[in-house]
């Protein structure tokens, strides 16, 4: 039986997926994974007992990355599983700005105490004040061409706008589904310079914090930024140098603070961009079936920490020992030796690391006694051993 502890409400589709074996819910004391979405999770707050958490999400910075790794902690996000909620966002708020309907909407609000015949008229004579613009014909720049700004650059085209975008690190997959009108820019600032508006869709990393700042949006000749990736990635001066050049530019982010509730230059949302249905029970989904691969087979996949490693038992496999180690060289040698001197005969041993973690599933057709798995547990820079009976 594992325990899986919820932090926040998780989709009942998701978590009806776990089925038998599993003791899931938020009063979970001692949990072997945790299911989270925003909630803040610190993992050496738990047991040693705890092997995985997932988050239903993208970005995983409410999660210490680096104490889940000390401690062999496995931790998963849900890349593109809120890719559409997020793009059918940004057009929507884009949308708001470029017609006014953020301020027609408080204008509005001045008339309900007025009769019939006096708003019609009051709206007639003060519609030309809420004059705006349309998307087709503006040329939209994108920074970041993952699943979410693939769907957005896409998604501009259909509504007949230029698309400018940039990606440092592209990947193949994503980049096949992008429109081939999109012209891929050979810089972030050329992406700037051509943008009307501008919109970033970027992990936050520390190799993203403050991507856009004061120096590159200097060359920013347009009026609407956006952020829907995530709080740093925009610095607090680049902001503020881009709204003080002009007072019609606006800034519409999704992870607001005091000073831009204050500021009538900044649209800001409640965090928004998986807040739909779908994408809740989409993440949640993505996050249950990564959560049973690791904890039921050990194999791992679309963790922020940990590398990919995908392997399934054979008929005959008996036991499956996973071993999480630094990522220095010997380890395979040194893992192997504990079996060989054991007289156990490895029947697949399997690999991968990430720069940081080494990753390691090892089968074995027969019983794994409890003084092998120590004397793995005794190599030097062994994080953590454990044993999976089939």
């Amino acid at each position: 039986m594992y325990s899986v502890k919820t932090l926040n409400k998780i989709s009942a589709k998701g978590t009806a997926l776990f089925g038998k074996g599993y003791s899931v819910g938020d009063g979970e004391s001692n949990p072997n994974a945790i299911l989270v979405r925003s909630a803040q999770v610190n993992t050496d707050a738990f047991s040693n007992d705890l092997l995985a958490v997932a988050r239903a999400g993208a970005g995983v910075n409410n999660i210490t990355l680096d104490k889940a790794s000390a401690k062999g902690v496995c931790v998963f996000n849900t890349p593109g599983a809120n890719a559409n909620a997020v793009a059918e966002l940004v057009f929507t708020t884009l949308g708001i700005a470029l017609r006014n309907v953020h301020k027609a909407l408080h204008w509005l609000g001045s008339l309900k105490n007025m009769e019939d015949k006096e708003i019609s008229e009051a709206v007639e004579k003060n519609k030309s004040v809420f004059v705006g613009t349309e998307l087709a014909g503006k040329t939209l720049g994108v920074i970041g061409l993952g699943k979410i700004g693939v769907l957005v650059a896409n998604g501009a085209i259909g509504r007949g706008m230029n698309v400018v975008a940039y990606e440092p690190y592209p990947s193949i997959s994503n980049i096949l589904l992008l429109n081939n009108t999109v012209k891929v820019a050979q810089s972030m600032d050329e992406a700037i310079a051509a943008a009307d508006a501008l919109t970033v869709h970027v992990p936050f990393v520390p190799t993203t914090k403050d991507l856009l700042n004061e120096n590159n949006l200097a060359n920013f000749k347009g009026s609407y930024l956006l952020n829907f990736a995530r709080n740093g990635v925009i610095s607090e001066k680049g902001i503020n140098a881009f709204l003080s050049k002009n007072n019609n530019n606006v800034y519409l982010t999704d992870f607001p603070g005091k000073a831009d509730l204050a500021n009538p230059q900044v649209i800001s949302f409640p965090h928004l961009g998986a807040s739909t249905e779908e994408a809740e029970e989409n993440c949640a989904t993505m996050a249950v079936e990564q959560l049973k691969d690791y904890l039921e087979f050990g194999t791992v996949q679309n963790s922020v920490n940990f590398p990919a490693l995908e392997s399934r038992p054979s008929a005959n496999t008996k036991n499956r020992v996973v071993v999480i180690n630094n990522d220095v060289p010997n380890m395979i040698a040194l893992i192997s030796k504990v079996f060989g001197d054991a007289g156990i005969n490895i029947s697949r041993f399997k690999n991968e690391s990430n720069g940081k973690i080494g990753y390691n599933i090892i089968d074995v057709d027969s019983s794994v006694s409890q003084s092998l798995i120590e004397s793995l547990r005794k190599i030097e820079q062994v994080i953590r051993v454990r044993v999976i009976e089939f």
